[in-house]
C-alpha cells in the first residue's frame, strides 16, 4: 500500500486533487489523503493533521507528501523531523508540482509501487517542466 498526502493551504483544492486522483487512478494499493487549510478551514497549514495522516498510516510500505508553496512545505518537513524514527524512514517528501507530481506518483503506484520507480517517474516529469 502506498500513502499519497496532499499538503496545500487551501482544503478545497488538497480535497479536489484527492477527488481527481481517485477518479481517474481507481486502485486498491493507493490511498490518497487530503491535508489542506487549517483546522477550522482557513486557508493556512495544520502541521498536527499532516502528522495524524502519517500516524494514521504508518502501515503503507511507503508515504509519500506533496506540498503547494512555503509554509506547507515547511509544515511537511517540521513533521518528518518529529515523527517516530522507527518509521520516518518510509516517509517522502516529493518537491514536484502538487497536482502533476501527485497524479503521476498515484500512477506509477498502481503500475510499479516499488520506491525506485515512482521517483525515476516524478523525476522525469519534473525534468520535462524545466
Amino acid at each position: 500500500m502506498i500513502t499519497i498526502i496532499l499538503v496545500s493551504h487551501s482544503r478545497k483544492i488538497s480535497d479536489g486533487i484527492v477527488d481527481m486522483i481517485t477518479e481517474m487512478v481507481p486502485s486498491d494499493n493507493v490511498t490518497v489523503l487530503s491535508a489542506g487549510g487549517t483546522e477550522d478551514g482557513g486557508i493556512g497549514t495544520d502541521p498536527m493533521r499532516i502528522q495524524s495522516l502519517i500516524e494514521t498510516h504508518q502501515e503503507s510500505e511507503r508515504i509519500y507528501l506533496f506540498g503547494d508553496i512555503g509554509s506547507s512545505i515547511m509544515s511537511i518537513e517540521m513533521v518528518l523531523d518529529l515523527i517516530d524514527s522507527d518509521f520516518k524512514e518510509k516517509c517522502l517528501y516529493i518537491d514536484a508540482p502538487l497536482v502533476e507530481g501527485a497524479f503521476v506518483a498515484a500512477v506509477q503506484a498502481m503500475i510499479d509501487p516499488s520506491h525506485e520507480a515512482i521517483l525515476r517517474e516524478v523525476n522525469k516529469l519534473k525534468n520535462n517542466q524545466g
